[in-house]
């Protein structure tokens, strides 16, 4: 049955599993095209997830980060949840474009049940990409998501929200599927997704090793992001 980009599991958002990847360990990665620097953790062989947040996201709560999500699966999507489980939290899909196989695609979703429809989010949360690259192993795309931490809006209400950056600490939850998105693909606002064939949830420490080294720094990196969000051919 084809679902949403993650399903009501209840092992997603039970406290074992929570337990399991609490800690899981994080690697410095500075990518060498943008020169930006990511604390990294993988908490599945398919998905890694990467974060540097502004030089004072430990003393004031930061709304914005730049993130990297590697696939190691170049035929599929993945998706990363801002705030855990599905419902209610800000969630990211990437995948490659049908017509394009060298560009990354990505959509801001929204889910209000577990199941589908997925919407596309409609709030003021915004993603721009800053590169991808893409080989026969795996696909890779870097991105400036502005207030996407702290709390959501769907419309014109408030709906959700992540946890606090000061608090040192960030819960997110991934998905992968070997399967293409399908439908109007070409779009990834309206782009379907099929049954995730794993997902997970894992917690990040937010460390000095997670932040900008200066705020110079840091609007340098998100200064990068200029190309837009990336969903391909969306006419209305």
């Amino acid at each position: 049955m084809r679902t949403a980009l993650f399903t009501a599991v209840t092992a997603l958002v039970a406290p074992v599993v929570l337990g399991q990847e609490r800690d899981p360990s994080s690697e410095l990665y500075t990518d060498s095209s943008s020169n930006i620097t990511f604390n990294t953790w993988s908490p599945s062989p398919f998905v890694t997830i990467g974060l540097a947040l502004p030089p004072d996201a430990l003393e004031t709560d930061t709304d914005e980060f730049l993130g990297l999500i590697t696939c190691s699966d170049p035929a599929g999507w993945c998706g990363v949840s801002l705030g855990g489980g599905m419902v209610s939290n800000l969630l990211v899909l990437a995948y490659p474009s049908p017509s394009n196989p060298e560009k990354i695609l990505t959509s801001l979703r929204w889910a209000s049940d577990y199941g589908p429809p997925i919407e596309p989010y409609n709030g003021d949360a915004k993603l721009s990409q800053i590169l991808s690259t893409i080989n026969a192993t795996h696909y890779q795309v870097l991105f400036r998501c502005e207030k996407c931490l702290g709390e959501w809006r769907q419309g014109e209400e408030q709906q959700g929200g992540s946890f606090p950056s000061s608090g040192g600490f960030l819960l997110f939850g991934w998905c992968h599927a070997s399967s293409a998105p399908f439908g109007e693909a070409e779009c990834a606002d309206k782009a379907e997704v099929s049954q995730h064939d794993s997902q997970g949830l894992f917690g990040a420490e937010v460390t000095s090793f997670t932040l900008a080294p200066s705020a110079e720094e840091y609007a340098l990196w998100a200064g990068k992001a200029s190309g837009g969000m990336v969903d391909d051919e969306c006419v209305a």
